[in-house]
């Protein structure tokens, strides 16, 4: 099957907010900063959450092999990430975005065909309303 306009016009949409994030965290870093305010962000990857198995089963084991670090991220490993970068050790730690994702993104080029479909919408069985 190929992918259909609306598949296409998920991503963009799912891409675009991504992209606004960084570049929005770049720029208002350059404010803030001279003020000793720090502005960063963190991007993470697969983290399970209770929502994961509201929506669809999860394969833990399953997925792991799919993960470099070999396990999906928890709440506490983004929470560590953030903790840190709210002390003085990440004082010169300024505009950044921080990929938390055991690994994925090192392997995205190398798994995968981008041109699939979008078989589930994000939030469906959780969100109220989707």
């Amino acid at each position: 099957r190929s992918s259909s306009a609306s598949d296409v016009y998920k991503r963009q949409v799912y891409a675009s907010t991504k992209g606004a994030i960084v570049a929005f965290t770049r720029t208002l870093s350059l404010e803030l900063a001279p003020r000793g305010i720090r502005m960063n962000a963190i991007a993470p990857g697969w983290i399970l959450v209770e929502n994961h198995y509201k929506a669809h089963d999860v394969d833990e084991e399953a997925a792991a092999r799919n993960i470099p670090a070999g396990f999906i991220g928890r709440p506490h490993d983004v929470a560590e990430l953030a903790l840190y970068l709210a002390s003085d050790d990440a004082r010169y730690v300024v505009g950044q975005t921080i990929i938390i994702d055991g690994g994925q993104l090192a392997i995205m080029p190398c798994t995968g065909d981008f041109r699939e479909p979008v078989d589930g919408q994000f939030g469906k069985g959780y969100v109220p309303g989707l």
